[in-house]
This record gives C-alpha cells, structure tokens and sequence, in this order.
C-alpha cells in the first residue's frame, strides 16, 4: 500500500496550521500576561537610603495582586536597627496596570537586614485577562534580599545636591547668587515704587 503525496497533505496540513495557532497565541499570551517584579534598590536621591518599588514589568494589568507576606518598609538604621519599621501591602493591591510602578520607603541597609535576614520569599498571585478575554490566575515567586546592597555607594544626585547647597548651612556660590538677585529684586521693586509716586 502507497501513500499518496495529497494523502500527506491532508495529514500534515491541520499539523501546521495547529502550530501556527498555537506560536500565534503563546506570543499574544505572552504579550497581555503581567509580570510583577518587587525589590528593594538604593534610592536616586537620598544617602544610604533604600526604595521598595513594586512594578508591573509585563505587557498586561494585573487585578486583585496579592502577597503572601507584607512587605517590610520604614525600617531604618545604617549599622544597626533603630526600629522595628512597619510593613505595607497586607492587603494588596487592586490593579497594577502595565509599566505602573509603587515606590515605598524601604530604610536603610542595617534595618533591613535585621527585618528580612539572608532572604525572604514573597509569592504574588494576581487575576490578568488572556488573549481571549478570560479571566486567569497567576502566581509569582519573587525573592527579596538587601545583601548585595551592603557596598552600595553613597551618591548624592544633581538633584539633591542643588537642593543642599540652596538650603543647607556652608554658604555656597549658590547662596551668594541668591542673595545678590534678592538684593538686585529689592532694589528695582524699590525704583518701581518710587517711579508710581
């Protein structure tokens, strides 16, 4: 018994069809499915201070987000804890859309560490919408540590550092400068009122 070429045909054809759909779907599947990341990162603009972002890096929101654990937050101290901290998101969160971000209050390095030791494992479960408009759960591990913050250097952002020499007690060129058009602001408001008389 031979097999014919269209016999094949109509036995491959349905195969490959099937495939495409299915690479087609996984890529819109992967596409509209979030993605929740949660770390704890050196803050831009503060000193020795630490950010907890929560942020959706996937291409979907994310609805009912949950967390196995609440997440320590506030807990301060370089060296050595000053305080116990708190914790935020006992709750959760009622969506996170795409590209949204959460920024906390982390501490600092030794709070930290004292708070959530070597690790702490957080699992994030959350309901997102698939390709065909069906309601899905998902569940993320995401694992949380301060250690490799340990060495982080300690740099002030352009920010900050106008902001410091603005308002803080070494008189700077900055200072001076403001002081001068304050003086020259004085002066010309003091012409304009003499010039109305």
């Amino acid at each position: 018994m031979t097999i014919s070429a269209q016999t094949i045909f109509y036995f491959v054809s349905p195969l490959v069809t099937l495939m495409a759909v299915s690479v087609a779907y996984l890529a819109l599947l992967k596409q509209s499915q979030p993605h929740i990341l949660v770390q704890y990162r050196p803050n831009p603009d503060i000193q020795t201070f630490i950010d907890l972002v929560i942020e959706n890096i996937g291409g979907g929101m994310a609805r009912d987000v949950m967390l196995s654990n609440p997440l320590p937050a506030q807990c301060f101290g370089i060296e050595m804890p000053e305080s116990d901290g708190s914790e935020v998101l006992k709750d959760g969160l009622p969506a996170i859309a795409a590209g949204q971000r959460f920024v906390f209050d982390g501490g600092q390095y030794g709070g930290l560490k004292n708070k959530i030791g070597e690790k702490l494992e957080i699992d994030i479960s959350y309901t997102f919408k698939n390709p065909l408009g069906l309601n899905r759960r998902r569940r993320e591990r995401c694992v949380l540590s301060v250690g490799h913050l340990s060495k982080m250097p300690t740099r002030t952002s352009a920010e900050q550092a106008i902001v410091e020499a603005l308002e803080g007690p070494n008189v700077t060129t900055l200072q001076k400068i403001q002081r001068e058009l304050q003086t020259i602001g004085a002066a010309l408001n003091k012409i304009a009122d003499n010039q109305r008389r």
